[in-house]
C-alpha cells in the first residue's frame, strides 16, 4: 500500500512511522508549488497525508477534493511525527478474511475511527 505525503522537507521520520503502520511505499510532494492543485493522487495511494504547515490553502483543498471523491483517507497534521502517530493510531486496521485460498496475502483497509 502506498501513502503520499504532501508538504515538508524533511519527511524521514513521517516515513518511518507510515512504514511502521504497514504501509509498504511513500510518495512525496513537496507542497509548495501551486502547480499542485493539478496534479492527481496516484491510483495507489491508500492513505494522504497533509502537513499543513507547509501546503497553501488551494493544494490543501484540492487534495481534499480528490481525496473525498477517490474515498481515501485523509490526514491533516503538523510536521510532527508524534501527532502523526496519534493519528495513524486512532484509525484502525483491519484485515479481510482470505475466502479459503492460502496463495492470497490478506487485504488491508483503513477505517477511520
Amino acid at each position: 500500500m502506498t501513502a503520499l505525503i504532501v508538504g515538508g522537507d524533511y519527511i524521514q521520520t513521517f516515513k518511518r512511522e507510515l512504514l511502521a503502520h504497514g504501509l509498504t511505499r511513500v510518495e512525496h510532494w513537496d507542497g509548495r508549488q501551486s502547480r499542485l492543485t493539478k496534479r492527481t493522487i496516484p491510483g495507489s495511494a491508500k492513505l494522504v497525508v497533509i502537513l499543513y504547515d507547509y501546503v497553501s490553502h488551494s493544494v490543501s483543498n484540492a487534495l481534499k477534493q480528490q481525496a473525498t471523491r477517490n474515498k481515501i483517507p485523509l490526514v491533516f497534521c503538523r510536521s510532527s511525527a508524534h501527532e502523526l502517530r496519534r493519528k495513524l493510531e486512532a484509525m484502525k486496521l483491519t484485515e479481510a478474511p482470505c475466502r479459503g485460498c492460502d496463495k492470497e496475502p490478506p487485504l488491508i483497509s483503513w477505517l477511520p475511527v
